[in-house]
């Protein structure tokens, strides 16, 4: 099944069911060109829900028509939220809760967490609103390391529990690893894979590679 249309992922992270809820998380320079690949892959056949926990930037218009004409997406299908405070990402989230067979992309949803570490426990009020969403949707989640260490996703262990997979995305030595942390029927999984891909193109079968497509 196709989850962000990047091959190397996609194929590290199958199989998948309908309404699993997917992450990736790590470095955001990597995860953005990926949340494109998501975006643009998923709406050529579901009606894809963008909740963009970020104040500015994070979406590239030309990176994503790009991609949506390697895919055939389709635009009418893409629906984006930007949030600017823990209460819109909430309330967002309430409002996805009544969708079915829809697939929701969830970037960064942990960012507007207070600071105060005593209220880190509000992270289960979104924590909660994904486990509702994924009963009849599919969520797949762009997530950032825990400020708290550990190397872990932010979101604390209620999060951990109620995410099927988890997919770390790292830097090392020039290239990018990508290794299962939770699967509910693989115990372990790496891929690792040049930084180039992302911009060459590498899409899951089926498709024309950005490459391919520009020499065509």
């Amino acid at each position: 099944m196709r989850v962000t249309g990047f091959k190397p992922l996609d194929e590290l992270v199958s199989p998948v069911e309908k309404h699993w809820s997917i992450e990736f998380y790590g470095d955001p320079s990597i995860l953005f060109p990926l949340i494109h690949y998501t975006i643009a892959s998923r709406s050529s056949s579901s009606r894809v829900y963008l909740v963009h926990n970020v104040e500015f930037g994070g979406l590239h218009t030309p990176l994503l028509v790009r991609l949506c004409r390697i895919f055939e997406c389709r635009m009418d299908n893409i629906m984006v939220s930007r949030s600017f405070r823990l209460n819109d990402t909430v309330k967002i989230l309430e409002d996805l809760a009544a969708e079915k067979d829809s697939v929701v992309v969830l970037v960064f949803p942990y960012n507007y967490l207070p600071s105060d570490p005593s209220k880190y426990s509000e992270a289960t009020r979104i924590t909660g609103l994904l486990s509702r969403i994924s009963v009849f949707n599919q969520v797949v989640i762009f997530n950032t390391v825990s400020r708290y260490g550990y190397f872990m996703p932010e979101g604390g262990s209620m999060h951990h529990h109620a995410v099927k997979i988890i997919v770390r995305v790292m830097r090392r030595n020039g290239r990018v690893v990508s290794q299962i942390v939770k699967h509910p029927v693989k115990n372990e999984g790496v891929r690792v894979f040049s930084e180039r891909l992302l911009e060459a193109g590498v899409v899951a079968r089926g498709s024309r590679s950005l490459l391919a497509w520009i020499r065509s």
